[in-house]
């Protein structure tokens, strides 16, 4: 529509400048002038026509580089989306992580200090049971040496008393004692049990 428009202006102009030249005696000049003119007008139509074609074309191209441009976007929008999906997935993971390290740093930490507590527990129950051991034998020692004491003491009691209570009195008899044949043949043989 707007071709149709510049071309019409442009006969027109050419029209009126073969009218204004006038009608001469030649009409060879105004042929020419004429011819000039729609040349000139032919020419300006094709560059308008030209000119048109080149404005659709960039007009494609624009619409082209629009449509390439919202599809550029939407990829990088969609993009953007999963890196930080992936960034968020990521620093669950790293979360996860720091929570197992600092597990495993307090598993660390309690196992270190359970070596040396259980050491030295071990330490102190052996050194408990050296002291207990060697303090029961002190006193097993001392009660076997007070018994010891106390039936010698006894039996020098007795020995020296005028009236015995354990032992016969001295002026008994003294039971004497017969061989039996089986003494006389050997070393002496236990009474057959039973």
């Amino acid at each position: 529509m707007h071709e149709t428009m510049i071309r019409r202006i442009l006969m027109l102009l050419a029209v009126a400048t073969i009218l204004m030249t006038g009608c001469e005696e030649n009409g060879n000049e105004n042929s020419r002038v004429a011819k000039v003119a729609v040349e000139a007008a032919e020419r300006q139509a094709k560059q308008n026509e030209e000119m048109a074609r080149l404005n659709r074309e960039t007009a494609e191209g624009a619409k082209r580089l629009v449509e390439a441009d919202a599809q550029a976007r939407k990829e990088l929008t969609e993009m953007q989306h999963d890196l930080q999906a992936e960034q968020a997935e990521v620093g669950e993971q790293r979360d996860q992580l720091e929570a197992e390290r600092k597990q495993i740093a307090g598993q660390r930490r309690t196992e270190s200090m359970l070596g040396p507590i259980l050491k030295g527990c071990a330490a102190a129950a052996v050194i408990a049971v050296t002291i207990g051991y060697c303090w029961s034998l002190l006193f097993s020692l001392r009660r076997q040496d007070d018994a010891g004491q106390v039936l010698s003491e006894l039996l020098v009691d007795e020995l020296l008393s005028e009236k015995p209570v354990l032992l016969p009195p001295r002026s008994a008899k003294a039971i004497e004692h017969t061989a039996l044949p089986e003494e006389s043949q050997g070393p002496p043989r236990l009474p057959p049990v039973g």
